[in-house]
């Protein structure tokens, strides 16, 4: 049978549309920008760029302005500043040395950033090292790569779980008060968690982005070889330890192929490797006898983290880190109910889709580093620092589900939030003590109640986000009691209300539909907040504690109104920022031994360094041949004296009781300033040796 001619050609079959990436919150600029003359080159750039740049002004403008205007803080950062000092001053790169001996406790990449520093600014003499500008230097590239680290997670974020959500985790971290003054000091710990944020950025790129280039996996060991020689084995343990138990937990161990294991050990070893054998061939000892080996593997890894040294806090429970937590991340612990409720759920942990995947990998970055750090038997408050990003993060995360679905449907997670603000606040405003707290070394060191007490900022700006969270609920609230009071009087308002009131016991709706600018103000408010607070610790709260933590001022004072063969003592203490602003010319006294050697040497007058507690003692040491007078004691900590040989038959002088019991100084004579040099006008000399 003859087939009959086809009448009409077959339609070709339809082609799939490729699925386009919906848009995201920035994608658009307002026309007002492009309207802006010196805004309009934002206009090619992505939204993920724009927003990019945005949260780099943003950090610049939280932490670089009076980066530098404080002196060091005691202990820590004149410690390791010595150490770099050192380093320029012998000219030896490789070997940290502090005072008299090598210093094995540090690895070198901050040493050599804060060296960098110093050089950098102080371009001018042979003490160019240490001068007015030297804590800007050093700071600087602290802060730098702690933005960094932020910045980077929010990329990795913003590509793998949503932009929105991304931004505001990253506000978040910056905001953060523990971020906020540690970001601001030269210490090793901002260092290592800027590096350990933006390593595992990059290998959550690496791992889960469909299209992700190999430039993201040379970039996560980069990082990671930086991490390892700025704070030792957990530059790779931990995001070693989180990617394995990742992929036992899902069995995705094909993800490990995109990583070039071998080539990235070759990378992270190239970085490390070099300075860290050249320590372990390095016969030199420390203060105590111990090789870098001892002091660096077996005493700062092991013993700190099995046995516990040097710290405050010996032995604490499991809550430690849960308390402290709770003040580093405030005020967004209101969203930690969330975002602990919300990632713990099935689906996040049997992860289907990328935003699963990587929400799932951060979960486990926050449960590792806080087993890590919770196990120790070394604790200090700041030890948290590593855990804060991912967490920030699934706060941000959380917070954007409340934008899209409403309060109601998260009615428990924000009242638990609520509970959760309302007891820390109340505490911080009661004891602001807890922000210093978070990141010195001796939490018994008093703290300046009458010079610097926040509590009435606190309790403004802690009282009034609520307040503006909760204006629309009590606005509506209001317009209803309102309504009711109008309709009841009348016979036909109270039937309105009876049959309206037997509808909702019908099973009728309780309320109107939620209005979406009630979820809006709540977030808006808790980000104002933690932008007004942050702003308030960083440019007016830090600098008001500094002088209290520093002994740069005293110094100045010193090198003002000393001769030059006149030289200077700590007495009883060691709080190394006497070794740094001295330029390791300070002398010791550590006993009264030392005390009287000092005091017998040549010359009329001596200068002493004391602690405030301690000036009845030192005045007993040197006996009733020696006259003390106190020349500057505005510190709450320390006082800078300058003790005198007497007369013979000159009597003694009692002192003066004065601010935290110490003795006010003498009357300055005429023409002399008797307070202590501003940051910004620095000591007419910048030689730390030899008083000007």
């Amino acid at each position: 049978m003859a087939r009959s001619p086809r009448l009409h050609a077959t339609a070709p079959e339809p082609q799939p549309v490729p699925e386009l990436p919906a848009p995201q919150w920035g994608d658009a600029l307002p026309e007002a920008v492009l309207r802006t003359p010196w805004l309009r080159w934002l206009s090619p750039l992505s939204g993920e760029q724009r927003c990019v740049v945005a949260l780099c002004a943003f950090a610049a403008l939280l932490f670089v302005p009076w980066l530098g205007a404080t002196g060091f803080w005691d202990p820590w950062e004149p410690h390791y500043g010595e150490v770099a000092r050192e380093m320029i001053a012998r000219g030896d790169y490789l070997h940290p040395w502090w005072e008299s001996a090598y210093f094995f406790s540090k690895p070198a990449l901050d040493l050599w950033l804060m060296a960098a520093g110093m050089l950098a600014v102080n371009g001018d003499g042979p003490d160019r090292w240490v001068g007015v500008f030297t804590e800007w230097g050093v700071r600087l590239p602290f802060a730098a790569i702690s933005a960094l680290g932020a910045i980077l997670l929010f990329v990795a974020a913003s590509r793998l779980i949503s932009r929105r959500a991304a931004l505001l985790g990253t506000v978040a971290t910056l905001t953060a008060p523990l971020f906020v003054m540690l970001a601001r000091q030269a210490v090793p710990d901002p260092m290592f968690v800027g590096l350990l944020s933006a390593a595992m950025a990059c290998l959550m790129i690496a791992l889960f982005a469909e299209q992700a280039g190999p430039g993201w996996a040379i970039a996560f060991y980069c990082f990671v070889g930086l991490a390892t020689l700025s704070k030792g084995l957990l530059g790779f343990a931990l995001p070693g330890a989180v990617t394995l138990l990742y992929c036992i937990a899902t069995g995705e161990w094909h993800r490990l192929r995109r990583l070039r294991l071998i080539t990235g050990t070759l990378i992270v070893l190239a970085i490390a490797a070099p300075w860290y054998f050249t320590m372990f061939a390095f016969p030199g000892k420390d203060d105590e006898g111990k090789s870098f080996f001892e002091r660096f593997i077996v005493h700062d890894h092991f013993k700190r983290l099995v046995t516990g040294v040097y710290t405050s806090t010996p032995g604490g429970t499991f809550t430690y880190f849960i308390e402290q937590l709770g003040f580093d991340c405030f005020p967004w612990v209101f969203a930690l109910p969330g975002a602990l409720g919300s990632v713990l759920s099935r689906r996040a942990i049997r992860p289907q889709t990328t935003r699963d995947r990587a929400l799932f990998f951060v979960l486990l970055w926050v449960l590792i580093g806080f087993a890590v750090f919770a196990l120790s038997a070394t604790k200090f408050h700041h030890y948290a620092f590593p855990v804060m990003p991912p967490l920030l993060l699934l706060c941000g995360m959380w917070l954007e589900r409340v934008l899209d679905e409403g309060l109601r449907a998260h009615a428990g997670e924000v009242f638990a939030g609520a509970l959760l603000y309302a007891l820390v606040a109340h505490d911080l405003a009661l004891t602001p003590k807890h922000v210093t707290d978070m990141f010195v070394f001796n939490y018994e060191r008093p703290y300046p109640d009458r010079e610097t007490d926040p509590r009435g900022v606190f309790t403004m700006l802690f009282y009034a986000a609520p307040a503006v969270a909760l204006s629309p609920w009590l606005l509506d609230r209001a317009a209803q009691a309102w309504r009711f009071v109008r309709a009841f009087p009348t016979r036909a308002g109270r039937a309105r209300l009876f049959a309206a009131w037997r509808e909702r016991m019908d099973g009728a709706p309780l309320a109107t539909e939620e209005s979406p600018q009630d979820r809006s103000i709540l977030i808006g408010s808790l980000v104002a907040l933690a932008v007004a607070f942050a702003v308030f610790l960083g440019w007016f709260h830090w600098r008001a504690l500094s002088p209290h933590w520093t002994q740069r001022d005293l110094f100045w004072e010193y090198y003002q109104k000393s001769a030059a063969d006149e030289p200077i003592g700590a007495y009883l203490m060691n709080w190394r920022g006497e070794t740094f602003y001295s330029r390791n010319r300070v002398r010791q006294l550590r006993e009264n031994q030392k005390l009287g050697e000092f005091m017998a040497g040549p010359g009329d007058r001596k200068w002493l360094l004391v602690e405030q507690a301690r000036l009845t003692v030192l005045r007993t040491a040197l006996g009733p041949s020696v006259r003390l007078r106190v020349v500057e004691s505005r510190n709450n900590k320390f006082a800078l004296t300058v003790a005198e040989r007497r007369e013979q038959g000159q009597p003694a002088a009692a002192p003066v009781a004065g601010q935290n019991g110490a003795a006010q100084p003498a009357p300055v004579p005429a023409g002399h300033s008797g307070g202590t040099p501003s940051p910004a006008q620095p000591p007419p000399s910048t030689t730390f040796g030899a008083p000007p």
